[in-house]
């Protein structure tokens, strides 16, 4: 049975434009003409939570159903949402003083190690018990540790139990990069962001030929001598570029910290 459309309200509509900034929360696009969306298909609940502003693009793979098709799921739209919502909302904040920006830097500056850290931490949860511990000092820091220690030999079953984490994994990280680079344009020194770009780019990259692994076996681009080779390279390749920003947002919050 069909819901009940109920018009949302023309306040209501304001408030959700003016949130999204008239552009779409999904592709970000300008100059895209948008419409608003129920999130949850519910064309009667008209909360601000539920309503999200899609371009006729985007508007259209919200509510595709056909099969092998990557739709936008209520959860997708919901997650863009809020993250744009966020985006503007920064965006139209006066302008702030040295002080406020250095605090902002240093937030930004952690966010990034987190952001790291958390495909580290999704590592250790799905090795469990194979992680060498070793002894206090042996390495630089935990980076340093998982490049020597903690990355696995290849097996089928050890290239699928850690394919969500060069999948939605990285894909993850990926995101959070980017909602950084827009969230703190004013306050992110131009190497950092340089930085990240370019860690999205390489992450990108290591994720894509991990996915193509069996099929470089099978196609003989990969032979039995250099597999494991081959393996630990996805691993270090993923594992070097979040040392590289994780160790770069420590100096630099260090650094505000002694201003």
């Amino acid at each position: 049975m069909a819901k009940e459309r109920i018009p949302i309200p023309d306040d209501r509509a304001a408030e959700v434009m003016v949130a999204s900034d008239r552009t779409c929360c999904v592709c970000r696009a300008a100059n895209n003409k948008t419409q608003i969306h129920h999130i949850d298909g519910d064309p009667s609940n008209n909360t601000f939570e539920n309503l999200a502003v899609i371009c006729l693009f985007c508007h259209v793979d919200a509510h595709d159903k056909a099969p092998f098709v990557r739709n936008l799921t209520p959860d997708q739209i919901r997650l863009y949402n809020s993250s744009w919502r966020d985006i503007v909302k920064l965006r139209l904040m006066p302008p702030a003083d040295a002080p406020e920006k250095r605090e902002l830097a240093s937030e930004a500056f952690l966010e990034a190690s987190l952001d790291c850290h958390s495909w580290k931490n999704s590592f250790i949860s799905i090795a469990g018990t194979n992680v060498h511990v070793g002894e206090p000092g042996e390495f630089v820091d935990v980076w340093d540790h998982m490049a020597e220690m903690w990355i696995p030999k290849y097996t089928e079953d050890t290239y699928r139990l850690f394919l969500p984490l060069f999948d939605q994994g990285l894909r993850e990280v990926q995101a959070r990069f980017d909602r950084l680079i827009q969230l703190f344009p004013d306050v992110l020194p131009a190497d950092f962001r340089t930085l990240l770009v370019r860690g999205h780019r390489q992450l990108r990259t290591e994720g894509s030929v991990y996915m193509c692994f069996p099929d470089l076996i099978r196609g003989g681009v990969i032979d039995a001598d250099s597999t494991n080779q081959f393996f630990y390279g996805r691993f270090f390749g993923v594992v070097r570029v979040l040392r590289e920003i994780a160790r770069e947002a420590h100096r630099k919050r260090e650094a505000l910290a002694g201003e």
